[in-house]
Formats: C-alpha cells, structure tokens, sequence
C-alpha cells in the first residue's frame, strides 16, 4: 500500500486566487499616476516591488494593462474597462473594515483637486489649518486649473474642482462654496482712493481713465469672458489694458508705482492681500458678485467619505468667507 498523500485539491475559484486588495489598490494608483516610480513612492515600495505587482496583476488579468509611452505607464483598454471596478471594489472593503460611522479623525485620503490661485486663497487655503484639525489624515495635491479640469475630473486624475463658471458638464455636481462681490484694487495713494472716500462705491464710469490690470484665469477660445467680472469691468477700449495676468495674487505687485487698477474678489483681496501697500476699494452694488462652486463627478457623488469631507470644507468656506466680508474675523 503506498503511503503517499496527495495535496487536496483547491476549492477556490479562480478569480479570488493570486489577487488581494494591495494589488488592486497598487492598480487604481498606477492608473491614476501614470508613473511607476511615483506609484511606488507613493506606496512606500520600492521600484521593484512596484515592478512585481504590475506582473502579478498582468498575470491575473492575462493583459498588459498598461503600455510605456516616454516615461509615463498609460492604461490600455483592458485597465479602463476594469478600473471603475476595482475601484468600486475597494471602496466596498473600506465599509465593510469600518465598524460604525465614518470617524473624520481616522479618515484617510488623499484629495486631488485643481483650481485658480484665487480660488485656491479663498478656499482651501484660508480654512486648511481648521480642516486638518478635524481631518489629521485627509491631504491634498493642488494643481492649477485649466481647460482640460472637466476631462481630468471625469477620467479620476482629479477628484475636486473649485470653479466660478456657469454651465458644468451634466456628470458634474456642484455646490456653492462662497459668494463675493468684486473690489478695486489700487495702490496707496492713488486718485480713485479719494473718490472712493467723497462718494463710496466707485462706477465704470470712475474707472475709464485709467488703465488696468487685466487678471484673466483662463485665456481659452471656449469662453469670453473670463467671469463676472471681466464682463462688467473690462475696459472697452483696448488701449487701457496694461497688463494681463492669470494670477490674482500677483496683482499688487504688478500695480505698485502706477496708477492702475484691478478688479479681484473681495474675499481674495482681504484675505491675501497686504492692505499697507494697496487700497481695497468697494465698487458699485449694480456689478455681479462672483459664486465660487466646488465640483465633484457623480461617481463620488454617494462616495461616504467624499461626502464628509466636501459637507465639512463646504461649511469651513462659507463661515470664514462671511466673517472676512463682514470684517469679523479673528
């Protein structure tokens, strides 16, 4: 009688054999990084382990998944029609780990998000020390915004957007962020300083005979002009624009030693700007106030996490653009 044991045979399926969650988590990385190594940075691993899990996921999947082009990894369309997927699939892990409510201070993401230097000073800039004491563990990678964000955000290379543009994309959502009127910027000392003292808010008509700053954020064929207040406040004869400019916070250097002017966001000017060295000059109540939204794609939408963190920056925005309007704040 022979004494061999043969090894039993495996009951499990196939697809639940040689893949794990760090696999799949290594998977939506690359795909969102484009980059090998900075996958692997991101991930704490090296470049080689980095190299071996993209062997293990193209031996599970039996496809490429992604193909070298210069020095970037871009996902064929196999990755794409499984990445939704995966990620649906990590998402679901996370819930299932969790044992009650979202906890904001075990939360961890990171948060891609692009927006306008305006936007940026307004926004997260001016509330991140309260939110990270609420979040220890939520942070975030700012990129500039351009006319490519809509593309990006839908493709999962960004997950929030803050925008002052009317007429998003129907697979974006949207809420309010803050609502500013527009101030004129001016450096000390300059005449329309003292009409604004003699009269209050100032007028087109006050600005005509000077030149401005012209700050345009997004200098597209797609849309002219730029926002609210390009429309109402851009010189109609050309020869008064001195300069153009895609960053607001550039402004006051740019109007020292003139007698120009620009026209900004309020809440921008009060929060960034250094009121020694310019005047924040109110201008008349007919002129439209700028709403700042923050965007998101539908498929964070019912995202638990993501819906935690916006409701919580959403709120932070709100009360501190209010108390810098209102001058109250701390």
């Amino acid at each position: 009688m022979s004494s061999e044991r043969t090894e039993p045979t495996s009951s499990i399926p196939d697809f639940a054999r040689d893949i794990d969650p760090a696999a799949l988590y290594f998977f939506v990385t690359l795909y969102r990084t484009g980059s090998l190594p900075r996958t692997a940075e991101q991930l704490g691993v090296s470049l080689s382990s980095a190299n071996r899990m993209l062997a293990r996921l193209r031996a599970y999947w039996d496809a490429p998944l992604f193909v070298r082009s210069g020095a970037s990894m871009l996902p064929d369309r196999s990755a794409k029609e499984k990445y939704e997927g995966v990620v649906r699939i990590l998402r679901l892990l996370e819930e299932l780990r969790s044992t009650g409510p979202l906890e904001p201070a075990r939360l961890k993401r990171t948060v891609r998000l692009a927006c306008y230097d305006n936007a940026f000073a307004a926004t997260l800039a001016s509330v991140h020390a309260q939110f990270a004491r609420t979040f220890p563990h939520v942070t975030f990678q700012v990129t500039q915004a351009d006319e490519h964000m809509f593309d990006l955000l839908r493709d999962d290379k960004l997950d929030l957007l803050f925008v002052a543009r009317q007429g998003l994309p129907p697979d974006v959502r949207s809420a309010a962020a803050l609502t500013t009127p527009y101030a004129c910027i001016v450096a000390k000392d300059h005449p329309l300083s003292g009409v604004a003292r003699r009269r209050g808010a100032l007028t087109r008509h006050d600005l005509e005979r000077f030149s401005q700053v012209l700050v345009n954020t997004q200098p597209d064929r797609y849309r002219r002009p730029n926002g609210p207040g390009n429309g109402y406040f851009n010189p109609r004869d050309p020869s008064k624009i001195a300069l153009v400019t895609p960053f607001f916070l550039s402004v006051p250097l740019s109007l020292e030693g003139t007698e120009h002017y620009a026209i900004v966001p309020e809440v921008t000017a009060r929060l960034a700007f250094d009121t020694s060295r310019i005047d924040i000059l109110p201008v008349t109540r007919e002129a439209p106030e700028l709403t700042v939204q923050l965007a998101w794609h539908e498929r964070t939408q019912k995202d638990p996490a993501f819906e935690l963190i916006r409701s919580v920056l959403l709120d932070l925005i709100a009360k501190n653009a209010k108390a810098v309007l209102s001058g109250s704040l701390e």
